[in-house]
């Protein structure tokens, strides 16, 4: 049986992002997932590269998390589904350790497979000099 894309599918991984339970987002991508995230050289002063998930757990995840207080809180600004592909345009906030807000806007571009329905491709875009300047400037 083939998978359908639908809204509600995204929302089941995004809505619970958006409280802090990111377990089903991870468990909606493919541990194979090919996840570019603003350039294709890799570049973890700023999290740029490409990625599969657990490259992502490991490498990109930590480096900002660290940076913060407490957690990042998502939220969902709008989502279309083209097909096999979810476009959705996030907005993300926090406080840094160093007290100023983080306040970064992101674009997901994430290819379904028709079978399993997880997320085999992601395109991630973001402001990487707001990424490298909350790493740079706070201490773990």
């Amino acid at each position: 049986m083939s998978f359908k894309l639908t809204e509600e599918h995204v929302r089941s991984f995004l809505d619970p992002a958006s409280a802090d339970d990111w377990a089903p987002f991870l468990s909606a991508i493919d541990a194979d997932v090919v996840w570019t995230i603003g350039s294709l050289k890799e570049d973890l002063t700023c999290c740029t590269g490409v990625f599969n998930l657990q490259g992502w757990l490991d490498k990109v995840a930590p480096l900002i998390q660290v940076k913060l207080e407490g957690p990042l809180q998502m939220n969902v600004e709008s989502l279309d589904i083209i097909e096999n592909k979810a476009v959705i345009e996030a907005s993300g906030s926090a406080t840094q350790k160093n007290g100023n807000p983080y306040e970064n806007l992101y674009c997901w571009i994430m290819t379904f497979d028709n079978e399993s329905g997880k997320a085999v491709v992601i395109k991630e875009y973001m402001n990487t000099a707001l990424v490298k300047e909350v790493i740079e400037t706070n201490p773990i």
